[in-house]
């Protein structure tokens, strides 16, 4: 009898061994190669971009929910993902920027972060137009710019690097480019926690 219930007891032990690794797979799975990710990105003008931007009289605001954190510094929330390898994913923020001066605005909306491609599209909007989404900033991403840790992702004091749609856009607008073609016109600071996804389901 005790031989019976030793092997029952293997039995049961074998069955909970490999549920707990379907449990192990399915998590891991869920998590993928890219990671969840939920935080913020704070976007502060280059010292040259708000020198040229201060000299016309434009100003730099938040769209909500994107707060101003410090001065020409626009902070944006978002979530989204990124690659382990840094090689994909893509973090939509939410709010935006509205430059203006006593004439014009220039609202940029609906930024997405492609990590992969080391760049961000954003709608740009002059004086209520109808916006025309434009790939304008450029940056690099690797791991000196970009940390990764069990739990959080963090980026500090990266270069945004304006491109030529980005500086004709101010250019309509204002008359003139923040900064050259490919110099920085922003420094990114962003901060951003590893979603648990599997921290909606009930718990008992």
């Amino acid at each position: 009898m005790k031989i019976f219930r030793s092997k029952k007891r293997l039995v049961v032990c074998s069955l909970a061994a490999v549920a707990g690794l379907g449990v192990t797979a399915v998590h891991a799975e869920a998590i993928g190669p890219e990671l969840p990710l939920r935080g913020t990105g704070t976007l502060c003008l280059s010292p040259d971009a708000a020198r040229t931007l201060a000299a016309r009289n434009v100003t730099m605001q938040p769209i909500a929910p994107a707060t101003t954190t410090a001065t020409n510094c626009v902070t944006l929330p978002g979530s989204g993902t990124l690659s382990a390898d840094l090689s994909g994913g893509e973090i939509p923020l939410q709010g935006g920027m509205r430059f203006s001066d006593a004439s014009h605005r220039l609202d940029v909306t609906n930024l997405h972060i492609y990590p992969g491609k080391g760049s961000t599209t954003a709608d740009f909007a002059q004086d209520g137009a109808a916006p025309t989404n434009i790939d304008f900033a450029h940056y690099e991403v690797s791991p000196r710019t970009v940390s990764i840790s069990p739990s959080s992702v963090d980026s500090k004091s990266v270069p945004v690097n304006l491109t030529a749609p980005g500086a004709a856009a101010f250019i309509n607008a204002f008359g003139t480019s923040p900064v050259a073609v490919n110099t920085p016109a922003f420094v990114f600071d962003g901060h951003a926690e590893i979603v648990n996804p599997f921290g909606d389901l009930p718990t008992r």
